[in-house]
């Protein structure tokens, strides 16, 4: 799978085996180096459940599956993680997923991991849009969705569904 590339980042489509590494604390093994403070407790568990779906899929469906490392081009450092939660569902829309390092925070870089992520779905005809899931009370989250032109489809106490259609 092809490397995405943005003005400040590079997108990396990981494989099974650099998930694996992820999950298993081999980080070592992987290129280029990814900083610590990106792999937060939620994203090992995360990588866990998307290691458990890809054992069963074929490899050509991988990139609705995996995390695409997002690397900061200018010191090279991976420094978070974004991606889709499985193929696209019966409308045409798959959820997305992302996590950032602390240390790269409010700097827009999501926003634009994001807005190349887009990119690359919307390539893909079938593909109707993007959801997401977010807690009310993450702000940066809600903050980065809205930056890309997602709107609220529904809500509940706790959180904010967000979806974006692709024009046809």
């Amino acid at each position: 799978m092809k490397v995405l590339e943005s003005n400040r980042l590079l997108l990396k489509p990981l494989s099974f085996n650099e998930l694996l590494y992820i999950s298993e604390n081999m980080i070592d093994n992987i290129e280029p180096s990814i900083e610590l403070e990106a792999i937060s407790h939620s994203v090992k568990l995360a990588i866990t459940m998307k290691l458990e779906k890809m054992k069963s899929i074929s490899e050509d469906t991988q990139k609705w599956y995996t995390y695409w490392l997002i690397i900061n081009k200018q010191n090279q450092l991976g420094v978070g993680f974004i991606g889709f939660k499985g193929l696209l569902n019966g409308n045409g829309y798959s959820e997305v997923g992302y996590s950032i390092s602390p240390n790269y925070r409010r700097q827009r870089l999501m926003t634009e991991a994001l807005e190349t992520l887009i990119r690359w779905a919307h390539g893909f005809r079938e593909c109707r849009g993007i959801i997401a899931k977010v807690s009310k009370t993450n702000i940066g989250s809600n903050k980065i969705l809205n930056n890309c032109n997602f709107r609220v489809n529904s809500s509940t106490e706790q959180e904010n569904n967000y979806i974006l259609e692709f024009e046809i």
